[in-house]
């Protein structure tokens, strides 16, 4: 029978990449630690950080705030997270393999992993789309928004993205449905693997670098031009809401900006259209994640 091991004081993370080399004393009771979050290690105790507390033992793929509610997403289901109490589930039925990506628009928050849709409204989740389109539609051309792994907000529309497609909704608001036959952007090089929403436009990251979608009415007169030669990392997007922020790298900062990173260093892309590269560096191709606050744009590779 093993005896009962009493760990008493902590030292802090370890240095050694193997758990089988951080420090452990029966003796003395002395011990590392292989991993901490949101803990602070005072005089050898383990102290939660203030404002922080444990909702629960499992993590979560993905986190999305529409400013009033937190939402999670992990193994096919999406959990409303109280700011007390246990996450409560959402929806369950999602696929796993799929990462789950949201959008606010007004009181609403529509969500799609690739292979699913669906829209959160007043703690509940509900079918995205479907009813009788609210217009001439004798050949069923309107249909429910299809999954996509990218979306967007702009000129009264919701924009998906999947493959090599950027489809969107109907105009003046009407989310529910898109133009199954004309309802989509020239196709991109090979797959998107961005789309942010600016005052201007729309930038759309492919295989073959950034391409800029000027104008506001999809189906009669938008322009497109290719503003950045670097394949963006996917992953690596972010929007920099105006007001936030006067300048960004010491640059003036006029409306929303879209920030994102490619092998060579990383972009801003203006409402106008203009892209310039902030910072010129070698980025290791990887799995990306970034977030832009009002302070800084964070930027976390796995390569």
């Amino acid at each position: 029978m093993s005896k009962n091991l009493r760990l008493t004081r902590c030292l802090g993370l370890g240095q050694s990449g193997s758990p089988l080399s951080l420090v452990c004393e029966p003796d003395t009771g002395r011990f590392e630690l292989a991993r901490a979050v949101n803990v602070e290690v005072v005089s050898g105790r383990i102290r939660r950080r203030p404002g922080y507390a444990a909702i629960g033992e499992a993590g979560f793929t993905t986190l999305f705030s529409d400013g009033a509610n937190l939402y999670g997403a992990r193994e096919g289901g999406i959990w409303l997270i109280p700011g007390q109490g246990e996450p409560r589930l959402l929806r369950g039925d999602l696929t796993p393999e799929g990462r789950v990506v949201f959008l606010t628009v007004g009181d609403t928050v529509y969500f799609t992993n690739g292979f699913e849709t669906g829209r959160l409204r007043d703690g509940a989740a509900l079918p995205w789309g479907g009813g009788t389109y609210p217009g001439p539609d004798r050949s069923g051309r309107f249909v429910p928004p299809p999954p996509g792994k990218h979306l967007a907000h702009f000129a009264g529309r919701i924009w998906i993205a999947s493959g090599n497609l950027v489809r969107f909704t109907e105009g003046a608001g009407l989310f529910d449905w898109v133009d199954g036959v004309a309802g989509f952007l020239p196709p991109a090089t090979g797959q998107v693997r961005f789309l942010r929403a600016v005052g201007g436009g729309l930038y759309i990251g492919d295989d073959a670098g950034v391409v800029f979608a000027a104008g506001y009415d999809p189906k009669k007169a938008m322009t497109f031009k290719r503003v950045c030669p670097t394949p963006p990392l996917p992953g690596s997007d972010a929007t920099l809401a105006a007001g936030r922020r006067e300048a960004v790298a010491g640059q003036t900062l006029a409306g929303d900006a879209a920030l994102w990173a490619g092998t060579d260093g990383v972009y801003r892309g203006e409402a106008d259209g203009r892209v310039t590269r902030l910072a010129a560096a070698a980025i290791p191709p990887g799995k990306a994640r970034a977030v832009a606050t009002n302070r800084r744009y964070l930027l976390f590779i796995n390569a």
